[in-house]
């Protein structure tokens, strides 16, 4: 298989490379380490809640200002508050379909 980004040869997947204290698995699409981590320089996004900095190709948790504007939090416990109604997928340059999730 061929790293997406610059075309070299890839020998397993999935792809793994710590990016800002994180360590990120990407098996799709296919991305050589460098380009991965290239990847993740280029494109991550700010937490709302920490202020870390969130990959391409990871779940998220959408919250909207009062603009309706989007702001996107990590996926996990310390993060994503009661309030994170909204989650979806964040992709290489924009957040891909998100859904509400109904609070009790």
């Amino acid at each position: 298989m061929l790293c997406s980004e610059c075309r070299t040869g890839i020998s397993r997947r999935p792809t793994v490379v710590e990016f800002d204290g994180q360590e990120i698995h990407v098996f799709d699409p296919a991305f050589c380490p460098e380009c991965l981590l290239s990847l993740c320089e280029r494109v991550s996004v700010e937490c709302a809640n920490c202020g870390g900095r969130i990959p391409p190709y990871s779940q998220v948790g959408v919250l909207k200002t009062e603009t309706g504007a989007s702001q996107f939090v990590h996926m996990t416990t310390a993060c994503s508050t009661v309030g994170s109604a909204f989650h979806g997928f964040l992709g290489k340059d924009a957040l891909g379909e998100y859904v509400q999730v109904e609070a009790c």
